[in-house]
């Protein structure tokens, strides 16, 4: 079966796309086509922890669902309204949009949900404790992750400055969707590594 597969060579399928496209991006030659293959990316990203954290019970699926639904929404009230996040919009990188969201960020915030809360529940799983932590850990992955978003022209900021409030909002709403779930089931529990890689890649990239 593809997930028995998946869980078998999770850390090859980790490791071997983002060091190809670590590379890929940092050869000028081949830079614009590596960038190209961004929402590739971050799909396969959210299909890789979706399938590593096992079995998902009918509860957290509907969780996950309101997630993905829930990323979207504030997005789409950020960029078009700027009532959320601040004043900001995304590129063309992400790929498909609608009304200015690509709907890979939906499934970046799913993402990121579930891989910090495998990362919390090494720590915990008391779910308000563990709610908090996992919701740091995703605003401080945004922190690394912005100048390098602007870098690349995923997404850019209305004067060019990063709003406080960005980060207000990204600690709010990560920690009223971790409150969504009762538990992450794990299985092997090594998704968070993602966030690791993630981590890795984006330092290299802020640093070419």
């Amino acid at each position: 079966m593809i997930s028995t597969f998946i869980k078998k060579n999770f850390f090859t399928l980790l490791l071997v796309p983002y060091a190809v496209g670590t590379i890929g991006i940092l050869l000028p030659v081949t830079r614009d086509f590596f960038l190209g293959l961004t929402p590739i990316m971050l799909i396969f990203s959210f299909l890789l922890v979706l399938v590593e954290e096992g079995k998902w019970t009918k509860f957290n699926s509907l969780a996950l669902l309101f997630i993905f639904i829930g990323g979207f929404f504030v997005e789409y009230v950020g960029v078009n309204y700027g009532y959320l996040f601040g004043d900001y919009e995304y590129g063309s990188t992400l790929g498909p949009k609608w009304e200015g969201v690509p709907f890979t960020i939906a499934m970046n915030w799913a993402m990121l949900c579930i891989a910090s809360r495998s990362l919390v529940n090494l720590v915990t799983h008391h779910k308000l404790v563990s709610a908090i932590l996992a919701a740091a850990v995703v605003t401080a992955y945004d922190y690394l992750l912005e100048p390098v978003a602007i870098k690349f022209s995923w997404w850019w900021w209305d004067g060019g400055t990063i709003p406080i409030f960005n980060y207000i909002c990204w600690f709010g709403f990560s920690l009223l969707f971790q409150l969504c779930f009762r538990k992450v089931p794990v299985t092997v529990g090594r998704s968070f590594w993602m966030i690791f890689v993630h981590a890795i890649f984006y330092w290299i990239l802020l640093l070419m």
